[in-house]
């Protein structure tokens, strides 16, 4: 039996590709998770939720309490006010970027993406019979806001931003997302703003979100990368109580619920019993971060802009090979993993993707061993 039409070509992403090829001892600079364990509070929490019982279903929104917080944290962060009823908990982020196409993407219909972007906004967009567009981003990675109102046409339905940026490590500035919701507002469309990295930054302010200015603005975000929580799965959609009612009938047809366990757990996340745990990451973040950009840039023939948010650093190798070369000759040579930029879109052909969230002495390691192999390239 064929796959439907819709699926056709659809593969196993690059950097699960790329993370197959690494073996026992290699440094693995793709993956896109903290090392650190799960925090005590939200171990102590999902230990709590065994021992009361709260392994049942919840409702198709979500644990109650948890959204709470989730309103709570979004009406502290963006100076406004927002309730339980405005966020859908899901199967991870990506359920609630699912969820999102299952419910307002129609055929044909358009989603605007960065050029350089984690490739689940094309693919689940192409799943659902819509289609990626990409706009440009200048050299810095910010927007090319002229490019993204030129892409916009009657088949537009949504602008994805990501800020802080996987896989570049971009933070947009305020002026950039204001200016990117004023042109939504004026064109009658709607953003999808990707904040799943939104706690890792590494200047003095959070980065700026849509919501701020406006209430055209589907907010996807969740714990995993704040409290090294990938496995538990947990996201949500906070967005307009309208358009959030029908996702939460898609949420019910997709995944009934999320882990009821994961959503008790996740409550320690969001009600300050993490916060000291999300500063320490933060700095340790910000020190890796600086230690790579410092190493990558002393390679000559490499040009890297310095990473302002999440755990990524994106440096221009295009004076050696193409992306996919690259990554694989360290891989083979030096038994370093990274990934091809070329996984994040064309325009990162010249591109790998190193992650720093690792070990800092291994960081060290790996970074020092790329070095070498570039100032010996033949």
């Amino acid at each position: 039996m064929k796959p439907k039409s819709t699926f056709a070509g659809v593969e196993i992403s690059e950097i699960r590709k790329m993370n197959a090829l690494a073996g026992r001892d290699t440094i693995n600079l793709g993956i896109g998770q903290l090392p650190d364990d799960l925090p005590l509070a939200l171990r102590e929490k999902g230990l709590e939720a065994f021992a009361q019982g709260q392994t049942r279903y919840t409702s198709n929104q979500g644990n109650l309490e948890l959204r709470k917080l989730i309103a709570a944290y979004h009406s502290q962060k963006n100076g406004r006010n927002y309730s339980a009823d405005q966020v859908i908990v899901t199967n991870g982020a990506e359920g609630a970027l699912w969820n999102i196409y299952s419910v307002y993407l129609d055929r044909d219909e358009e989603v605007l993406i960065p050029e350089i972007a984690f490739s689940v906004y094309q693919t689940i967009a192409e799943l659902h019979g819509g289609k990626a567009v990409t706009y440009k981003l200048n050299k810095d990675f910010s927007i090319d806001l002229a490019d993204l109102e030129r892409k916009i046409n009657g088949k537009t339905k949504f602008i994805v931003i990501n800020s802080p940026n996987n896989p570049t490590g971009a933070v947009l500035t305020s002026e950039q997302v204001s200016a990117v919701t004023e042109i939504a507002e004026r064109k009658g469309i709607y953003i999808i703003s990707d904040e799943i990295y939104s706690e890792l930054f590494f200047g003095e302010k959070q980065p700026s979100s849509p919501m701020e200015y406006s209430d055209r603005v589907l907010t996807v975000d969740g714990i995993s990368k704040r409290a090294a929580a990938t496995g538990l799965r947990i996201g949500w959609t906070i967005c307009p109580e309208e358009i959030a009612k029908p996702m939460i009938v898609a949420n019910q047809y997709v995944t009934t619920c999320a882990s009821s366990v994961s959503q008790y757990a996740a409550i320690a996340s969001l009600d300050g019993s993490t916060d000291d745990f999300v500063k320490r990451i933060r700095e340790e973040l910000r020190e890796k971060g600086e230690y790579a950009w410092k190493t990558l840039k002393s390679i000559k023939g490499i040009h890297v802009e310095k990473p302002e948010g999440a755990f990524y650093i994106f440096p221009d190798i295009s004076a050696f090979d193409t992306s996919r070369e690259v990554a694989l000759r360290i891989l083979d040579e030096v038994d370093v993993l990274t990934i091809p930029g070329l996984a994040f879109g064309e325009r990162g052909r010249n591109h790998i993707r190193i992650s720093f969230a690792v070990d800092f002495d291994r960081l060290k390691e790996a970074l020092s061993r790329i070095k070498h192999l570039f100032e010996n390239w033949e």
